[in-house]
C-alpha cells in the first residue's frame, strides 16, 4: 500500500494589516480586495523560481484556511439562506483547508511579492504561486451554478460629508480605511445574516459593526441597484 498522508510546507506567508475573519471580502475583488504582500523563505532558490513572474499581471495562489480547524459537508454561504454542499462552495471548511484565490500582481522585490486584490487574513500560509493565464484560465462560457439563481444587484453608496470626515479621522489616527471595509463587508447584501455582524434596528435603519465602530445605514431598493446611505459612524 503506498503512503496516503501528503507532506506539504508553506513557501512564505501573506502580510497585511486585516486580521479579522469578518473584516475580509468573502471573493478575491480587484476593487474591494485586500492589499499586502508575500514574503517567500530564504534559503529555497525561490529567487530563481521568481524569475520571469513579473511579465504577468495576475496570479494563482494557493493558500492554507489557517484559522479553519474543522471541516462541514454542508455550510451557508453568505449569498443566500439555503445550506450548500460544501464542494459547491468556496467555504474555508473543506476536508483539507486549502483555497486557491487569483490576484494581480503589484511589485516583485527579491522574496517580496506586492499583490492586491485578496481574501486573504494576515499571516495565511501560501502553500504555491501560478500564473494566471488567460487562454487556460477563463472559460467565457461556464455557468454559475446554484449562483445562476440569486438575484445580482448593483449597489450604490450615498456617504454624508459627516461620515467622510469620521472616515478621515479614523484613518489618520488607526490606519484603517473604514469605507473601504463598509463595502467589503456589505458587498455580497446589506442585510443581516449569520456571517455578517449587521442587526436591523427598525424598519428603515441596520447597524454593522466592524471591531468597536457602529456604522448605521439605510437600504433602497430600486430596479437592479440598491441603494445604501450612510447615516453616522460612531466608536
Amino acid at each position: 500500500m503506498t503512503d496516503q498522508h501528503i507532506h506539504i510546507e508553506p513557501i512564505g506567508f501573506f502580510h497585511t494589516n486585516t486580521k479579522e475573519k469578518h473584516r475580509i471580502p468573502r471573493q478575491p475583488d480587484n476593487d474591494l480586495g485586500i492589499h499586502g504582500y508575500i514574503q517567500l523563505h530564504r534559503e529555497h532558490n525561490f529567487e530563481q523560481a521568481l524569475q520571469d513572474l513579473d511579465s504577468f499581471s495576475h496570479i494563482w495562489i494557493i493558500f492554507q484556511f489557517h484559522q479553519s480547524h474543522q471541516w462541514k459537508p454542508m455550510v451557508l454561504p453568505p449569498r443566500g439562506k439555503q445550506k450548500r454542499g460544501v464542494f459547491a462552495t468556496r467555504s474555508p471548511y473543506r476536508p483539507n483547508p486549502i483555497g486557491l484565490s487569483v490576484v494581480s500582481i503589484v511589485s516583485i522585490h527579491g522574496l517580496c511579492i506586492e499583490i492586491a486584490g485578496t481574501d486573504l487574513l494576515d499571516e495565511t500560509p501560501i502553500l504555491d504561486i501560478k500564473p494566471y493565464i488567460p487562454y487556460a484560465d477563463c472559460i467565457s462560457d461556464a455557468n454559475f451554478g446554484w449562483l445562476d439563481t440569486m438575484e445580482e444587484s448593483h449597489h450604490i453608496y450615498n456617504i454624508g460629508d459627516n461620515c467622510f470626515v469620521k472616515a478621515q479621522e479614523i484613518k489618520e489616527k488607526e490606519g484603517v480605511d473604514i469605507i473601504l471595509h463598509i463595502k467589503q463587508l456589505l458587498r455580497e447584501s446589506p442585510y443581516p445574516h449569520p456571517y455578517r455582524r449587521i442587526k436591523k434596528i427598525n424598519e428603515d435603519m441596520y447597524e454593522l459593526s466592524i471591531r468597536t465602530w457602529r456604522v448605521m445605514y439605510t437600504v433602497l431598493e430600486q430596479d437592479e441597484s440598491m441603494i445604501i446611505t450612510i447615516v453616522s459612524i460612531t466608536h
